[in-house]
């Protein structure tokens, strides 16, 4: 019995590996808030050497953990350097079980919070070499979780990072949907909002608070690590001057990184199959963080 058990496990550990593949992917579900997050966690395989480092993930408003194969490139990309990465979908999204509702920043950032220390609870972690990527709303949740934690890089994709709704406003549909949306939420707690994308969300109050009160360029001002700031030139969603505010706000990061990538939106190739742009985003990206964890 003991045998077949162990036998299902290493099965599904290694159900998204490949033979040959150099690193282990493991499905799995963290405990954050009361509740199962799902998760995958990549770790290289070796016997010797040193501990590893780690880089965690934080997906975009109303995304996965794989964001259109995107995370799952560069955590692969991560691995065949030698490095770990942990990857959790965001309430409502995903395999998450818990409803849109449950999908604020403070949320968030305590599933990000507890990936980061699941990871660390594993063989062969290097805790003072831990980055992380976010993407949209989730470069957003990058910048403020360096307010908690040490991270030794940060890696963002078209950061939805102003301080308060600003950068959210024309992805509600404009100043005037923005403010009907946000009364409707304040009267009856939640409001339903369909994306441009077709997606039907519950935008509950709490989302909306936690967006005006949450102060990412505050926060980048702080830090004083790696910093890498990629955005597409021709991003329909999240304006390019939203991330170019980012990099000036970032005055104590070393190194700072901008890369804009010519003739690229706010899918940068994944949401858009455009296979040269998302390989350049994931190149970039792998050889920003190999480089500075």
């Amino acid at each position: 019995m003991r045998t077949s058990i162990l036998i299902i496990f290493v099965a599904l550990v290694c159900a998204a590996c490949q033979p040959d593949d150099p690193f282990v992917a493991t499905e799995t579900t963290i405990s954050s808030r009361g509740a199962a997050i799902p998760a995958t966690f990549v770790h290289p395989i070796s016997d010797v050497g040193p501990d590893v480092p780690l880089v965690v993930m934080a997906h975009g408003h109303g995304g996965t953990r794989e964001e259109a194969g995107g995370f799952t490139r560069v955590a692969k990309a991560l691995a065949d350097k030698g490095i770990a990465s942990v990857r959790v979908d965001f309430p409502g999204c995903g395999d998450s079980t818990e409803p849109f509702t449950a999908n604020t920043v403070t949320n968030m950032l305590a599933d990000i919070g507890a990936s980061r220390d699941f990871a660390l609870r594993q063989a062969r972690i290097d805790a003072g070499r831990v980055g992380i990527l976010g993407y949209s709303m989730g470069g957003r949740l990058a910048v403020l979780a360096t307010r908690d934690e040490h991270y030794a890089a940060v890696a963002v994709w078209a950061p939805a990072a102003t301080d308060g709704m600003d950068s959210m406003v024309d992805f509600l549909g404009g100043q005037s949907a923005f403010e009907r949306l946000r009364a409707e939420a304040e009267a009856t707690g939640f409001v339903v909002f369909d994306t441009q994308w077709g997606a039907r969300q519950q935008l509950s109050l709490k989302w909306f608070t936690d967006l005006e009160t949450s102060k990412p360029l505050s926060a980048i001002r702080e830090f004083d690590g790696a910093l890498l700031v990629l955005y597409g030139s021709n991003d329909e969603a999240i304006d390019p001057g939203i991330a170019q505010a980012l990099v000036a706000s970032a005055e104590r990061s070393q190194p700072l990184v901008e890369e804009a990538v010519h003739g690229a939106g706010h899918g940068l190739g994944f949401y858009d199959s455009n296979p040269e742009t998302a390989a350049e985003v994931v190149a970039k990206t792998v050889r920003f963080l190999a480089d500075n964890l």
